[in-house]
């Protein structure tokens, strides 16, 4: 496993490396969302981080979040360059092509142990940035993302 001072800069760089070249719905490079959401995360610090020392854990995994459901990088991969932590982070923010997106986001809301933790604020971080970034949401996802936001805000 790599030091923990490094998880941020390598996950950029396998964010980068396999998200190369790969553009969104309106032509931008798909590393920007990443980026963005990873920025996200670190604005929501003190907020939804119990321990501000796992921040970093946080940011890795949101430059990573769609690495499993995008490319082929495998959760192996992920386990031997960042340990089970993130990798079961990513694991619960990569969605099954069987499971419903309203099952999805209740796995991630009822995941537990820092995992669980790491999945919900970086789900958060993606929804507002496909809700509020820089290009429109397209409409008939709109109420989906927001119902999903809802679930991971509320208590129960």
């Amino acid at each position: 496993m790599i030091k923990e001072k490094d998880i941020v800069k390598d996950a950029m760089d396998i964010a980068s490396n396999y998200h190369g070249g790969m553009v969104d719905k309106y032509g931008n490079p798909y590393f920007e969302h990443l980026e963005r959401v990873a920025n996200r995360v670190r604005d929501m610090e003190y907020d939804m981080v119990d321990e501000t020392s796992e921040i970093d854990l946080y940011v890795a995994a949101a430059y990573l979040h769609d690495v499993i459901e995008d490319t082929d990088y495998s959760i192996g991969d992920l386990i031997d360059v960042f340990g089970e932590t993130i990798a079961e982070a990513v694991k619960l923010l990569t969605r099954d092509k069987e499971e419903t997106y309203a099952d999805y986001v209740i796995g991630i809301k009822k995941a537990v142990f820092l995992e669980g933790k790491i999945a919900r604020v970086v789900k958060l971080a993606d929804l507002f940035d496909h809700l509020m970034g820089p290009t429109p949401c397209p409409a008939n996802l709109v109420k989906r993302y927001e119902k999903s936001l809802y679930s991971l805000i509320s208590k129960v």
